[in-house]
């Protein structure tokens, strides 16, 4: 490990990073206190990185508003949806409307109402879904999210009811065979789980990995259950 101050980077910047390429990480001080590292970055790494701090000009710079949300009474509880003119744009099990609007507030930033009146095909899409959890037939708004991210959860869309993928399965599917951690990220970050089911993705040793929602890892498990899946019975892929 090597230890640099910001001059020093400044003025050795190429030799300073032919030792990171070489994979011996460097520490960046600022006033004597370390400041920042640079490590080698596989390509997991790299998309994971793209995923979290970069946007592509339809993600969350240009926000699609207004946002409205209805809820329904499912198996699961009650299940609130918000929506706007383009889909469904985010799914939660939230306690009360209170929890859904701080919930909206923490992931995009932006105010989210009760719709009085929601649409009567959307509301109909939604109870044919809860229902039965086959494919959700109603349009999906994916405009928050980066195209990292949209291109993994369009993937996800296609897993039939009642089997699953690997994180390094989508991986491979979508041309970024280096990228599984960052396919685990665009999954625990699915804005709406269920219409995309991100709980049918597992491990490649056969663990069932996390899930976002509400429930966790206990509700993944019987949400795969329920499709006819036994967890404890996935092996590696």
């Amino acid at each position: 490990m090597r230890v640099v101050n910001t001059v020093e980077l400044k003025n050795r910047t190429n030799e300073l990073l032919r030792d990171v390429v070489a994979g011996e990480p460097v520490i960046v001080t600022l006033h004597g206190k370390p400041a920042a590292a640079i490590t080698r970055l596989t390509e997991g790494d790299l998309a994971e990185f793209v995923l979290q701090h970069a946007g592509d000009g339809r993600g969350a710079g240009r926000a699609r508003g207004p946002w409205r949300f209805t809820s329904l009474s499912t198996s699961l509880g009650e299940v609130y949806v918000a929506y706007t003119d383009l889909g469904v744009s985010f799914v939660d099990l939230a306690p009360s409307d209170e929890a859904f609007g701080r919930a909206f507030r923490r992931r995009f930033g932006s105010e989210v109402s009760r719709d009085p009146h929601p649409p009567g095909k959307l509301v109909s899409l939604l109870r044919e879904f809860f229902a039965g959890f086959t494919a959700f037939r109603g349009p999906v708004d994916l405009s928050l999210v980066g195209s990292f991210q949209r291109r993994v959860l369009e993937r996800l869309r296609r897993i039939p009811k009642g089997q699953v993928r690997t994180y390094r399965d989508i991986a491979r599917e979508i041309g970024q065979p280096g990228a599984t951690r960052a396919v685990g990220t665009a999954c625990a970050r699915n804005p709406v789980p269920l219409i995309i089911p991100c709980h049918r993705v597992v491990r490649s040793d056969g663990g069932l990995g996390g899930y976002s929602l509400r429930g966790g890892v206990g509700l993944k498990q019987r949400l795969l259950a329920s499709e006819g899946v036994d967890p404890s019975r996935l092996r590696s892929a």
